[in-house]
């Protein structure tokens, strides 16, 4: 249970302070009844809380799937580029903003030219346990390179290759995608690669490893959650119940 003023603070309704004098002047209401203690415990599964008139449910955490388009970078702040979170927020009204005025962030980094599954939440645990490298989570990317893959290439790739770290990369799974239009104009050939790290600019540094080039990456895959394919660029929504219990 939570108090009524970390309830409301939690969901964005306010300062501490200001929640204070929303409470004495009688603004808030718990199971339809005005409240005057701000000291009042919540069962927040199961009371209802209004300030003002409007409902607010509480959420202990937030988690939305973004997929992400080119251009703009995954971070929190940045002082030249278009974060996710900017572009999130901007796009006012598509879900309560006092959710996207959290701490959010987004779990593990997606380049700036990179498209995609983008899991963005303000739950650090979970965060931890999908970013941890002794958890080996799988990550799936379609990826358009300058050229084929010959067999002793997508060998290498699927053995290791070195990237100029201390180990070789753990073993990838390879799987070439014929027959596509590519997104790209130099592209030519297109693969779905699925690695279990997130060492920086991973893919990218592969590639490069055995002789080509990514002209375009796109994840649609980590762990058990799957870009939602009637997003658009840019486009976010909440996960579902389903999505997150399997997630955890």
């Amino acid at each position: 249970m939570l108090r009524l003023d970390k309830y409301l603070c939690d969901m964005k309704a306010g300062t501490r302070s200001q929640v204070k004098a929303l409470i004495r002047k009688g603004q808030v209401m718990v199971n339809g009844l005005p409240v005057k203690s701000p000291e009042m415990k919540i069962e927040e599964n199961s009371d209802q809380v209004c300030v003002n008139g409007k409902s607010i449910s509480y959420a202990r955490h937030v988690y939305f799937m973004l997929n992400k388009p080119a251009g703009c970078v995954s971070a929190t702040q940045d002082n030249h580029d278009k974060t996710v979170l900017q572009l999130m927020r901007e796009q006012k009204g598509a879900f309560d903003d006092a959710l996207l005025q959290r701490e959010l962030f987004p779990v593990g980094r997606l380049d700036k030219d990179t498209e995609g599954l983008l899991l963005i939440t303000d739950d650090g645990e979970l965060a931890h346990r999908l970013l941890s490298p002794a958890a080996h989570v799988e990550k799936t990317y379609y990826v358009e390179i300058d050229g084929p893959l010959t067999d002793a290439q997508q060998n290498s790739l699927q053995e290791g290759v070195d990237i100029g770290e201390k180990s070789l990369t753990r073993p990838a799974i390879l799987k070439e995608i014929p027959g596509l239009s590519f997104h790209h104009v130099d592209a030519a050939s297109a693969w779905q690669l699925t690695i279990t790290e997130g060492k920086f600019h991973q893919v990218k540094r592969m590639m490069q490893a055995v002789g080509r080039n990514v002209v375009y990456l796109k994840r649609f895959r980590m762990g058990t959650l799957l870009l939602d394919e009637t997003l658009a660029p840019g486009a976010f929504r909440p996960l579902t119940a389903k999505e997150l219990s399997d997630l955890q």
